[in-house]
Protein backbone atom coordinates (compact mmCIF):
# COMPACT_ATOMS: atom_id res chain seq x y z
CA UNK A 1 0.00 0.00 0.00
CA UNK A 2 1.21 3.48 -1.20
CA UNK A 3 1.98 5.45 1.70
CA UNK A 4 -0.27 8.47 1.99
CA UNK A 5 1.35 11.92 0.51
CA UNK A 6 2.45 14.32 2.91
CA UNK A 7 0.45 17.44 0.81
CA UNK A 8 -3.19 15.70 1.54
CA UNK A 9 -3.03 16.45 5.11
CA UNK A 10 -2.26 20.22 4.87
CA UNK A 11 -4.33 22.58 7.02
CA UNK A 12 -7.36 24.13 5.05
CA UNK A 13 -6.17 27.48 5.40
CA UNK A 14 -2.93 26.95 3.63
CA UNK A 15 -4.37 25.29 0.88
CA UNK A 16 -6.72 28.07 0.16
CA UNK A 17 -3.70 30.61 0.86
CA UNK A 18 -1.80 28.76 -1.57
CA UNK A 19 -4.91 28.76 -3.55
CA UNK A 20 -5.86 32.21 -4.13
CA UNK A 21 -2.04 32.76 -4.81
CA UNK A 22 -2.75 30.78 -8.07
CA UNK A 23 -4.70 33.88 -10.42
CA UNK A 24 -5.20 31.51 -13.34
CA UNK A 25 -8.24 29.59 -13.40
CA UNK A 26 -6.45 26.46 -15.65
CA UNK A 27 -3.81 26.39 -13.33
CA UNK A 28 -6.36 26.29 -10.37
CA UNK A 29 -8.49 23.37 -12.12
CA UNK A 30 -4.75 21.31 -12.31
CA UNK A 31 -4.21 21.86 -8.58
CA UNK A 32 -7.88 21.41 -7.50
CA UNK A 33 -7.34 17.75 -9.53
CA UNK A 34 -3.76 17.05 -8.03
CA UNK A 35 -4.87 15.57 -4.84
CA UNK A 36 -8.72 14.17 -3.62
CA UNK A 37 -8.53 16.08 -0.07
CA UNK A 38 -7.51 19.55 -1.93
CA UNK A 39 -11.06 18.81 -4.29
CA UNK A 40 -13.38 18.96 -1.45
CA UNK A 41 -11.57 21.79 0.80
CA UNK A 42 -10.85 23.91 -2.65
CA UNK A 43 -15.29 23.38 -3.74
CA UNK A 44 -16.64 27.05 -1.99
CA UNK A 45 -13.47 28.81 -2.58
CA UNK A 46 -13.23 32.49 -3.79
CA UNK A 47 -13.74 32.89 -7.20
CA UNK A 48 -10.21 33.29 -9.59
CA UNK A 49 -9.46 36.82 -11.26
CA UNK A 50 -10.57 37.99 -14.58
CA UNK A 51 -8.54 36.10 -16.95
CA UNK A 52 -5.83 38.76 -18.57
CA UNK A 53 -5.50 38.22 -22.21
CA UNK A 54 -3.41 35.49 -23.14
CA UNK A 55 -0.36 35.77 -26.22
CA UNK A 56 -0.66 34.09 -29.21
CA UNK A 57 3.20 33.56 -30.52
CA UNK A 58 3.55 31.74 -33.41
CA UNK A 59 6.75 29.79 -34.66
CA UNK A 60 7.16 27.52 -37.60
CA UNK A 61 4.57 24.83 -36.90
CA UNK A 62 2.37 25.54 -34.13
CA UNK A 63 1.14 29.06 -31.96
CA UNK A 64 1.68 28.81 -28.53
CA UNK A 65 -0.50 30.44 -25.84
CA UNK A 66 1.29 31.78 -23.19
CA UNK A 67 -0.44 32.82 -20.30
CA UNK A 68 0.47 35.85 -18.26
CA UNK A 69 -1.48 34.73 -15.09
CA UNK A 70 0.74 31.99 -14.99
CA UNK A 71 3.98 33.36 -15.55
CA UNK A 72 3.65 33.38 -19.26
CA UNK A 73 3.55 29.73 -19.01
CA UNK A 74 2.43 27.66 -22.74
CA UNK A 75 -0.89 26.94 -21.73
CA UNK A 76 -2.00 25.41 -25.01
CA UNK A 77 -0.60 24.87 -28.98
CA UNK A 78 -2.51 25.42 -31.93
CA UNK A 79 -1.64 23.74 -35.13
CA UNK A 80 -5.02 25.44 -37.27
CA UNK A 81 -3.52 28.51 -36.21
CA UNK A 82 0.28 28.05 -38.05
CA UNK A 83 -0.68 29.92 -41.34
CA UNK A 84 -2.81 32.70 -41.10
CA UNK A 85 -2.12 36.08 -40.45
CA UNK A 86 -3.23 37.83 -37.43
CA UNK A 87 -4.71 41.24 -37.68
CA UNK A 88 -6.79 41.75 -34.54
CA UNK A 89 -8.58 40.23 -31.70
CA UNK A 90 -12.03 40.68 -29.74
CA UNK A 91 -13.17 40.06 -26.22
CA UNK A 92 -14.65 36.05 -26.22
CA UNK A 93 -11.81 34.14 -27.89
CA UNK A 94 -12.20 36.25 -31.19
CA UNK A 95 -9.54 36.79 -33.93
CA UNK A 96 -9.32 38.32 -37.48
CA UNK A 97 -6.81 36.14 -39.66
CA UNK A 98 -6.34 36.15 -43.01
CA UNK A 99 -6.09 32.51 -44.63
CA UNK A 100 -4.33 33.95 -47.57
CA UNK A 101 -2.12 36.88 -45.88
CA UNK A 102 -3.83 39.26 -48.74
CA UNK A 103 -6.96 37.66 -48.75
CA UNK A 104 -9.19 35.02 -46.70
CA UNK A 105 -10.07 37.32 -43.97
CA UNK A 106 -12.25 35.50 -41.41
CA UNK A 107 -13.03 36.27 -38.19
CA UNK A 108 -12.71 33.08 -35.49
CA UNK A 109 -13.19 32.04 -32.16
CA UNK A 110 -10.38 30.04 -31.28
CA UNK A 111 -12.04 28.14 -28.14
CA UNK A 112 -15.10 27.40 -30.10
CA UNK A 113 -15.04 26.99 -33.55
CA UNK A 114 -17.44 29.42 -35.17
CA UNK A 115 -16.21 31.58 -37.72
CA UNK A 116 -18.09 34.74 -39.79
CA UNK A 117 -16.25 35.65 -43.64
CA UNK A 118 -14.96 38.91 -43.94
CA UNK A 119 -14.94 40.81 -46.46
CA UNK A 120 -11.81 40.94 -49.41
CA UNK A 121 -13.10 43.92 -51.14
CA UNK A 122 -13.73 47.50 -50.84
CA UNK A 123 -16.50 49.77 -52.31
CA UNK A 124 -15.27 53.84 -52.71
CA UNK A 125 -18.19 55.52 -53.82
CA UNK A 126 -15.33 58.27 -54.76
CA UNK A 127 -14.47 56.45 -58.01
CA UNK A 128 -16.97 53.89 -58.09
CA UNK A 129 -15.39 50.51 -58.39
CA UNK A 130 -14.64 48.00 -56.14
CA UNK A 131 -11.03 47.33 -55.25
CA UNK A 132 -9.37 44.14 -53.66
CA UNK A 133 -8.32 45.30 -49.87
CA UNK A 134 -5.88 43.75 -47.54
CA UNK A 135 -7.01 44.42 -43.44
CA UNK A 136 -4.05 45.50 -41.30
CA UNK A 137 -5.91 45.62 -37.92
CA UNK A 138 -9.80 45.52 -37.25
CA UNK A 139 -12.04 45.44 -34.63
CA UNK A 140 -15.66 44.99 -33.54
CA UNK A 141 -18.39 46.97 -32.09
CA UNK A 142 -20.30 44.68 -30.09
CA UNK A 143 -20.30 40.63 -29.72
CA UNK A 144 -20.62 39.06 -33.28
CA UNK A 145 -24.16 37.41 -32.07
CA UNK A 146 -25.58 41.32 -31.67
CA UNK A 147 -27.88 42.49 -34.49
CA UNK A 148 -25.88 45.42 -34.41
CA UNK A 149 -22.35 44.68 -34.48
CA UNK A 150 -20.57 46.34 -37.54
CA UNK A 151 -16.49 45.86 -37.81
CA UNK A 152 -14.26 48.65 -38.47
CA UNK A 153 -10.52 48.28 -39.51
CA UNK A 154 -7.26 50.06 -41.23
CA UNK A 155 -6.75 48.30 -44.60
CA UNK A 156 -4.72 48.92 -47.58
CA UNK A 157 -5.72 48.71 -51.20
CA UNK A 158 -4.41 50.14 -54.93
CA UNK A 159 -7.14 52.87 -56.40
CA UNK A 160 -5.38 51.81 -59.62
CA UNK A 161 -2.55 49.61 -61.30
CA UNK A 162 -0.01 51.99 -61.64
CA UNK A 163 -1.06 53.87 -58.25
CA UNK A 164 0.86 53.23 -54.68
CA UNK A 165 -0.99 51.48 -52.01
CA UNK A 166 -3.25 53.56 -49.54
CA UNK A 167 -4.49 53.21 -46.16
CA UNK A 168 -8.14 53.79 -45.52
CA UNK A 169 -10.75 53.13 -43.02
CA UNK A 170 -13.57 50.58 -43.52
CA UNK A 171 -16.63 49.30 -41.94
CA UNK A 172 -18.25 46.08 -43.04
CA UNK A 173 -20.99 43.92 -41.71
CA UNK A 174 -20.31 40.76 -40.43
CA UNK A 175 -21.18 38.09 -43.17
CA UNK A 176 -21.00 41.33 -45.46
CA UNK A 177 -19.10 40.55 -49.05
CA UNK A 178 -18.13 43.93 -49.75
CA UNK A 179 -16.45 46.90 -47.13
CA UNK A 180 -17.07 50.48 -47.37
CA UNK A 181 -14.78 53.41 -46.84
CA UNK A 182 -17.54 56.18 -47.30
CA UNK A 183 -18.18 58.94 -44.57
CA UNK A 184 -20.04 62.20 -44.67
CA UNK A 185 -18.14 64.44 -44.55
CA UNK A 186 -14.96 63.70 -46.25
CA UNK A 187 -12.20 63.71 -43.93
CA UNK A 188 -9.10 65.17 -44.70
CA UNK A 189 -5.88 63.80 -45.67
CA UNK A 190 -2.39 64.46 -45.74
CA UNK A 191 0.59 64.14 -43.67
CA UNK A 192 0.17 63.17 -39.80
CA UNK A 193 -3.04 62.08 -40.68
CA UNK A 194 -2.10 58.20 -41.48
CA UNK A 195 -4.21 55.64 -39.92
CA UNK A 196 -2.52 54.31 -36.30
CA UNK A 197 -5.21 52.66 -34.66
CA UNK A 198 -8.64 52.06 -33.92
CA UNK A 199 -11.15 51.54 -30.87
CA UNK A 200 -14.81 50.94 -30.53
CA UNK A 201 -15.87 54.40 -27.67
CA UNK A 202 -19.13 56.04 -26.33
CA UNK A 203 -21.18 54.28 -29.57
CA UNK A 204 -18.32 55.61 -32.10
CA UNK A 205 -15.24 54.16 -33.72
CA UNK A 206 -12.27 56.24 -33.07
CA UNK A 207 -9.39 56.10 -35.48
CA UNK A 208 -6.03 57.92 -34.39
CA UNK A 209 -4.00 59.10 -36.87
CA UNK A 210 0.12 59.53 -36.83
CA UNK A 211 -0.50 63.38 -35.92
CA UNK A 212 -2.38 62.25 -32.90
CA UNK A 213 -5.33 63.62 -33.69
CA UNK A 214 -8.55 61.50 -33.95
CA UNK A 215 -11.07 60.80 -36.46
CA UNK A 216 -14.50 59.47 -34.83
CA UNK A 217 -16.87 57.87 -36.84
CA UNK A 218 -20.35 57.32 -35.86
CA UNK A 219 -22.35 54.66 -37.44
CA UNK A 220 -26.18 54.41 -38.64
CA UNK A 221 -28.00 51.74 -39.00
CA UNK A 222 -31.75 50.53 -39.71
CA UNK A 223 -33.48 48.02 -37.90
CA UNK A 224 -32.01 44.70 -39.67
CA UNK A 225 -28.37 46.32 -38.53
CA UNK A 226 -27.52 47.36 -42.37
CA UNK A 227 -25.40 50.49 -42.31
CA UNK A 228 -27.39 53.42 -43.38
CA UNK A 229 -24.13 55.92 -43.26
CA UNK A 230 -21.01 57.30 -41.49
CA UNK A 231 -20.78 60.94 -40.24
CA UNK A 232 -17.26 61.40 -39.64
CA UNK A 233 -15.99 64.25 -37.00
CA UNK A 234 -12.53 64.89 -37.56
CA UNK A 235 -10.98 66.13 -33.72
CA UNK A 236 -7.55 67.97 -33.35
CA UNK A 237 -5.53 68.38 -30.65
CA UNK A 238 -3.70 71.01 -29.63
CA UNK A 239 -0.55 69.46 -28.42
CA UNK A 240 -1.09 66.62 -30.66
CA UNK A 241 2.71 64.71 -32.16
CA UNK A 242 2.74 67.47 -35.26
CA UNK A 243 3.81 70.19 -32.40
CA UNK A 244 5.61 67.82 -29.50
CA UNK A 245 8.94 66.85 -29.76
CA UNK A 246 9.58 63.59 -28.43
CA UNK A 247 13.22 62.76 -27.51
CA UNK A 248 12.77 59.20 -28.91
CA UNK A 249 11.29 57.78 -32.12
CA UNK A 250 8.04 56.43 -31.68
CA UNK A 251 7.21 52.85 -32.71
CA UNK A 252 3.59 53.29 -32.41
CA UNK A 253 0.63 54.96 -31.14
CA UNK A 254 -2.20 53.15 -29.59
CA UNK A 255 -5.82 53.93 -28.16
CA UNK A 256 -7.10 52.32 -25.03
CA UNK A 257 -10.25 52.89 -23.68
CA UNK A 258 -10.03 52.63 -19.60
CA UNK A 259 -12.62 53.73 -16.87
CA UNK A 260 -14.73 55.67 -19.11
CA UNK A 261 -12.20 57.60 -21.14
CA UNK A 262 -10.05 57.54 -23.69
CA UNK A 263 -5.98 56.74 -23.04
CA UNK A 264 -3.31 57.60 -26.03
CA UNK A 265 0.03 54.96 -25.14
CA UNK A 266 3.34 56.50 -26.90
CA UNK A 267 5.36 53.81 -27.30
CA UNK A 268 9.31 54.75 -27.70
CA UNK A 269 13.06 53.26 -28.94
CA UNK A 270 15.94 54.72 -29.16
CA UNK A 271 15.70 54.57 -33.01
CA UNK A 272 13.67 52.36 -35.72
CA UNK A 273 15.79 49.59 -35.60
CA UNK A 274 16.32 48.89 -31.69
CA UNK A 275 13.87 47.15 -29.35
CA UNK A 276 10.86 48.93 -27.11
CA UNK A 277 12.41 51.03 -24.57
CA UNK A 278 9.91 53.14 -22.98
CA UNK A 279 5.90 54.51 -23.22
CA UNK A 280 4.32 57.59 -22.50
CA UNK A 281 0.64 57.93 -21.35
CA UNK A 282 -1.95 60.52 -22.15
CA UNK A 283 -5.43 61.02 -21.40
CA UNK A 284 -8.18 62.80 -23.83
CA UNK A 285 -8.66 66.45 -22.33
CA UNK A 286 -11.36 68.73 -23.26
CA UNK A 287 -10.14 72.28 -23.94
CA UNK A 288 -11.00 74.98 -20.98
CA UNK A 289 -13.38 78.04 -21.92
CA UNK A 290 -11.33 80.63 -23.20
CA UNK A 291 -10.11 83.78 -21.56
CA UNK A 292 -9.87 86.34 -24.78
CA UNK A 293 -10.52 85.59 -28.70
CA UNK A 294 -7.41 84.62 -29.92
CA UNK A 295 -7.87 81.79 -27.27
CA UNK A 296 -11.14 81.25 -28.28
CA UNK A 297 -10.09 80.63 -31.94
CA UNK A 298 -7.77 77.99 -30.66
CA UNK A 299 -10.22 76.31 -28.73
CA UNK A 300 -12.41 76.21 -32.28
CA UNK A 301 -10.12 74.64 -33.88
CA UNK A 302 -8.37 72.32 -30.90
CA UNK A 303 -11.04 71.37 -29.43
CA UNK A 304 -8.99 68.74 -27.28
CA UNK A 305 -5.75 68.16 -25.92
CA UNK A 306 -3.80 65.08 -24.75
CA UNK A 307 -2.61 65.38 -21.08
CA UNK A 308 0.56 63.21 -20.04
CA UNK A 309 -0.28 61.17 -16.93
CA UNK A 310 2.12 61.00 -14.07
CA UNK A 311 1.39 57.50 -13.51
CA UNK A 312 -0.71 54.63 -14.66
CA UNK A 313 -2.15 54.57 -11.05
CA UNK A 314 -3.12 50.86 -10.18
CA UNK A 315 -3.54 50.10 -14.19
CA UNK A 316 -2.28 46.72 -16.64
CA UNK A 317 -2.80 48.03 -19.91
CA UNK A 318 -2.27 45.65 -23.24
CA UNK A 319 -1.90 46.98 -26.08
CA UNK A 320 -2.32 46.01 -29.75
CA UNK A 321 -3.71 47.70 -32.79
CA UNK A 322 -7.45 47.25 -32.57
CA UNK A 323 -7.24 45.46 -29.40
CA UNK A 324 -5.71 47.57 -26.21
CA UNK A 325 -7.36 46.24 -22.82
CA UNK A 326 -7.05 48.21 -19.33
CA UNK A 327 -7.19 46.04 -16.27
CA UNK A 328 -7.18 47.01 -12.76
CA UNK A 329 -4.16 46.28 -10.96
CA UNK A 330 -5.97 45.66 -7.19
CA UNK A 331 -8.09 42.85 -8.99
CA UNK A 332 -4.55 40.64 -9.21
CA UNK A 333 -2.77 40.23 -6.62
CA UNK A 334 1.10 39.97 -6.97
CA UNK A 335 0.48 42.57 -10.17
CA UNK A 336 1.91 45.84 -10.49
CA UNK A 337 0.82 48.84 -12.81
CA UNK A 338 2.51 48.58 -16.45
CA UNK A 339 2.00 48.57 -20.36
CA UNK A 340 2.35 44.99 -21.43
CA UNK A 341 2.70 45.00 -25.61
CA UNK A 342 4.00 42.25 -28.47
CA UNK A 343 5.65 42.63 -31.88
CA UNK A 344 3.53 44.67 -33.77
CA UNK A 345 6.35 46.55 -36.00
CA UNK A 346 5.80 44.96 -39.33
CA UNK A 347 2.04 47.29 -39.08
CA UNK A 348 4.37 49.51 -41.41
CA UNK A 349 5.51 47.13 -43.95
CA UNK A 350 2.67 47.46 -46.49
CA UNK A 351 4.45 44.57 -48.70
CA UNK A 352 4.89 42.00 -46.07
CA UNK A 353 1.89 40.16 -46.71
CA UNK A 354 2.78 40.34 -50.26
CA UNK A 355 6.11 38.60 -50.14
CA UNK A 356 6.88 34.63 -50.66
CA UNK A 357 6.84 32.08 -47.53
CA UNK A 358 10.15 32.21 -47.03
CA UNK A 359 10.87 35.93 -47.84
CA UNK A 360 8.34 37.28 -45.25
CA UNK A 361 9.98 37.71 -41.42
CA UNK A 362 6.88 39.27 -39.26
CA UNK A 363 9.57 40.21 -36.07
CA UNK A 364 8.50 38.20 -33.10
CA UNK A 365 11.00 39.15 -30.40
CA UNK A 366 10.09 42.34 -29.66
CA UNK A 367 7.52 41.36 -26.33
CA UNK A 368 7.36 42.52 -22.60
CA UNK A 369 6.27 44.95 -20.25
CA UNK A 370 7.23 48.41 -19.19
CA UNK A 371 7.37 49.28 -15.39
CA UNK A 372 6.91 52.69 -14.63
CA UNK A 373 9.55 51.90 -11.68
CA UNK A 374 11.17 53.89 -10.36
CA UNK A 375 13.59 53.45 -11.81
CA UNK A 376 11.27 52.87 -15.06
CA UNK A 377 11.94 49.67 -16.98
CA UNK A 378 11.23 47.12 -19.97
CA UNK A 379 11.45 43.85 -18.95
CA UNK A 380 11.93 41.60 -22.49
CA UNK A 381 10.21 38.41 -22.92
CA UNK A 382 11.09 35.92 -25.39
CA UNK A 383 13.53 37.61 -27.07
CA UNK A 384 15.13 34.66 -28.64
CA UNK A 385 12.24 34.17 -30.43
CA UNK A 386 12.87 34.19 -34.44
CA UNK A 387 10.48 35.60 -36.76
CA UNK A 388 7.30 33.86 -38.23
CA UNK A 389 6.58 33.34 -41.76
CA UNK A 390 3.14 33.90 -41.09
CA UNK A 391 2.02 36.39 -38.77
CA UNK A 392 2.89 38.85 -35.79
CA UNK A 393 2.22 37.88 -32.51
CA UNK A 394 -1.29 38.39 -31.31
CA UNK A 395 -3.41 39.16 -27.98
CA UNK A 396 -5.79 36.28 -27.19
CA UNK A 397 -8.59 38.27 -25.50
CA UNK A 398 -10.79 36.19 -22.85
Amino acid sequence: MAAPRPWADLPTDIVLEIFRRVPCAIDRVNMATACHSWLAELADAPAAPPQLPSLLLPSADVTGVYCYLSGRRDHNKFTALTGPRHFGSYDGSWSFLAYGQTHGHRLLNIRTGESHAVPDVLEDDHDDQIHSMVILAATLSFPPDRLNCVAAGIVTYQPDADAPRRRHFAFWRLRGEVASCNVVPDPLVGHGLELEDVVYHNDSFHFLSQGEDILECTLFLDGDGAVLGVVADLIRFQNAGRSRSYAEFVRARYLVASRGELLMVVRFAPNPHAPTSSFKVFRMLQQQMPKDDKEEEDVDEYPRCWSELDTLGGRMLFVGRACSRSYEVDQYPGFKDGVYFLDDGCFYDDEMMFRGVNERQYPCNDIGKWSEGPPPHVDGYFPEQGPSHNSPPAWLLP
